[in-house]
């Protein structure tokens, strides 16, 4: 087997029991089930907020670590995040021990950002878009299996939701040991590139007979002074492009959206259920379909890959939104969330594409998909401070002032992809 394949099939098996997480889809009914004594408003003001929060403040250490310390010490360390979290959840009850399993939560949805590059620093750039594909599927088939079995088993009663978080903690475990295989990474992009590694090399030779066990303060600071100038390097020659800024913009402003939505979409779906009375809940169900549908509107991105089209995905996820919110009927706000999904997947992997297409350096992919993210995450926490904190709107509310934003987000796409249009009659795609 060739070695990219088999680097390839590693990562992938580690990010499928990753995302095997059936609890997640009941993680609502869980916290404010028989199990912890908490209200809803406390639920949705005071965990789900420290969470988003500690994601945040993380991502940016992880993120400038993760190239330095080569991948695969934070791989490891997203699976002990992962079973610290659920370890948690399941043998502790109070509320100041759910805020701590939300600051494990921010940190084990950090570390993911090393499962997502790790791999761009072991496969050669003819690869690329091949192993992108392979950890996308990973995911989404972990994902999709998690949603399948959680509704299985809670349906025909095998299993409480609570029981669900025993499946999980076992799933981290598989995985944290699994992430022990992974192949080191002897060259990184910016910290430990070739040339600086076997300089580096060199210089501890011959400074090996004069300074035993005395690091190389000097070459070290060269390193990081040179990592920090490419960083720079790249980031400057990627965002003065206007189509990458765009993209971009897009790019972050989608993922905030989604993860807002995401977030606090079960507090919805149970403030409708308690409206009308109805206790049948099909969280696993929806799921599993959002995640396969998401697949295919990802998979629709590379043949609809007109640049106008986000506006209307935009426009969709809007009037699913709202329905979702405003109409008292919690299949109706089934149906709106996975449409919502699968416009984000087609959207966000369009945007990813356009992106690396625009990119003249192929290594600097993971560096601008990490700014995007992190770009992406602040958003949203920003969502998090105004909606849910400051205003402490309604939960239906948040949903209706969401609507609103896709629709602002496709107006302005529509109103910039004309004004390109126009004052460039012969732009391509791209």
């Amino acid at each position: 087997m060739k070695a990219w394949l088999r680097i390839s099939l590693i990562l992938c098996l580690f990010g499928t029991l990753r995302e095997i997480r059936p609890s997640e889809p009941f993680v609502t009914e869980f916290l404010l089930g028989e199990w912890r004594n908490i209200t809803e408003e406390q639920l949705n003001q005071q965990v789900y907020p420290v969470g988003t929060y500690s994601y945040l403040a993380q991502l940016v250490v992880i993120f400038l670590i993760t190239d330095f310390l080569r991948f695969k010490p934070v791989i490891i360390l997203s699976g002990l995040s992962g079973i610290s979290v659920y370890a948690v959840l399941l043998w502790t009850s109070s509320l100041e021990w759910l805020q701590v399993s939300q600051f494990l939560y921010g940190m084990y949805m950090a570390t993911e950002v090393a499962y997502l590059t790790y791999i761009y620093a072991k496969v050669d750039s003819s690869k690329y878009a091949r192993v992108s594909s392979y950890t996308r599927i990973a995911a989404l088939t972990g994902r999709f299996v998690s949603g399948v079995s959680s509704q299985l088993l809670t349906h025909f009663q095998l299993m409480d939701f609570r029981d669900l978080n025993y499946i999980t903690f076992t799933a981290q475990i598989l995985a944290t040991f699994w992430a022990f295989w992974l192949p080191p990474v002897q060259y990184s992009i910016y910290f430990h590139r070739r040339g600086s590694v076997a300089h580096a090399a060199r210089i501890s030779m011959t400074t090996e007979k004069h300074q035993q066990n005395s690091p190389n303060k000097k070459q070290f600071r060269k390193n990081l002074l040179e990592a920090s100038s490419l960083i720079i390097k790249h980031a400057r020659s990627a965002y003065t492009r206007p189509k990458v800024l765009a993209w971009s913009a897009l790019y972050a402003a989608s993922l905030a959206l989604f993860v807002q939505a995401q977030t606090y979409v079960q507090l919805l779906w149970k403030f409708i259920q308690d409206e009308s009375d109805n206790p049948v809940t099909y969280n696993g169900a929806v799921e599993a379909a959002q995640t396969l549908l998401g697949a295919g509107g990802a998979l629709a991105a590379s043949t609809l890959s007109h640049a106008w089209l986000p506006a209307p995905a935009a426009a969709i996820q809007a009037a699913a939104m709202f329905a979702a919110a405003y109409v008292a009927n919690v299949y109706v706000s089934y149906v709106g969330y996975i449409v919502m999904g699968m416009m984000f997947h087609y959207t966000i992997t369009l945007a990813s594409a356009k992106i690396a297409g625009q990119l003249t350096d192929e290594s600097c992919f993971g560096l601008i998909f990490g700014i995007n993210t992190l770009f992406g995450t602040g958003l949203q926490a920003l969502l998090t401070l105004t909606l849910v904190q400051s205003l402490t709107l309604p939960i239906a509310d948040q949903y209706l002032v969401l609507s609103v934003m896709w629709l602002i987000l496709a107006l302005m796409w529509l109103l910039g992809w004309l004004f390109a249009r126009q004052s460039a009659p012969t732009i391509d795609n791209r």
